[in-house]
């Protein structure tokens, strides 16, 4: 069972989450103390906002990335229905930072059940239906940026929205090696990275998670999503903003950040 300040502490994120005004770590219920606690309370977020896992995010696939927050493997998050948009996607401002990152999607069409881990690339490279151009919305339901990896790990892996883009044309495990992949934006320089940045290929990243969560007893079920981590690091947006994101000559994704002016932002 988790203790109760964990529990309020989930309550204060959701709250939070829904208010679009975010937390004051000072003033906050509990901060978690490691990284058992913080999954506890991402877990019990996930939980309060009474709908099922749609799909996860893995963050810090990246050497640098988790050496900058002493982290000495990936992290993951969770994201229902309510937080899966697609191309070209139109995303209110209001309560979002603007910070977007260029993920290949993967859909899982076989059950990864916890009892036939550990798992191997090859035997996700089987379970993998279809993979698409993916655009992952970053936030926070923190104030400051002294961010601890605790603290990132309970706010959902500050993972908020999940734009999904064109299936990838003749895609492979050959074709996803080392892929570019161009965040473009009007008047501004592209952002350019590859998916040789996630962990050295999106699928070891999958591989991860699928072992990872079988450790925790649970498993990644048919028709859930798996954004695999950033092939082009944080990239901020300026508000009326779009942007696209190319994966070599496989597909492409957008989206654009509008201004609220008391339009309800759509949810699938």
């Amino acid at each position: 069972m988790v203790p109760s300040p964990l529990i309020e502490l989930a309550r204060e994120l959701l709250a939070a989450r829904r208010a679009g005004r975010p937390i004051d770590p000072a003033t906050a219920a509990y901060m978690p103390a490691n990284l058992v606690e913080a999954y506890d309370v991402q877990a019990a977020t996930t939980a309060l906002r009474g709908a099922e896992v749609a799909a996860y995010k893995i963050g810090l696939t990246s050497t640098a990335a988790q050496e900058g927050l002493g982290a000495t493997e990936p992290i993951a998050g969770r994201l229902t229905r309510q937080d899966i948009r697609f191309s070209p996607a139109r995303i209110e401002v209001s309560t979002h930072l603007r910070i977007v990152e260029a993920e290949v999607i993967f859909r899982i069409e076989e059950d990864l059940r916890p009892e036939a881990a550990p798992f191997s690339k090859a035997d996700i490279m089987r379970g993998i239906g279809c993979a698409f151009a993916g655009i992952e919305v970053c936030d926070t339901r923190f104030m400051g940026d002294d961010d601890t990896l605790p603290r990132i790990v309970a706010d959902n892996g500050n993972a908020d929205l999940l734009v999904v883009g064109e299936p990838l044309r003749d895609w492979s495990e050959d074709a996803l090696r080392g892929l570019s992949v161009t965040l473009m934006r009007k008047a501004q320089p592209d952002v350019r990275g590859s998916t040789a940045k996630v962990l050295g290929h999106p699928l070891e990243a999958a591989t991860w998670l699928a072992n990872w969560l079988a450790a925790r007893g649970e498993g990644i079920r048919s028709g859930q999503l798996v954004a695999s981590g950033s092939c082009t690091g944080m990239t901020v947006l300026g508000p009326d903003e779009e942007v696209t994101a190319t994966f070599g000559s496989l597909g492409s994704v957008s989206m654009r950040f509008v201004q609220a002016f008391g339009m309800k932002e759509e949810r699938v």
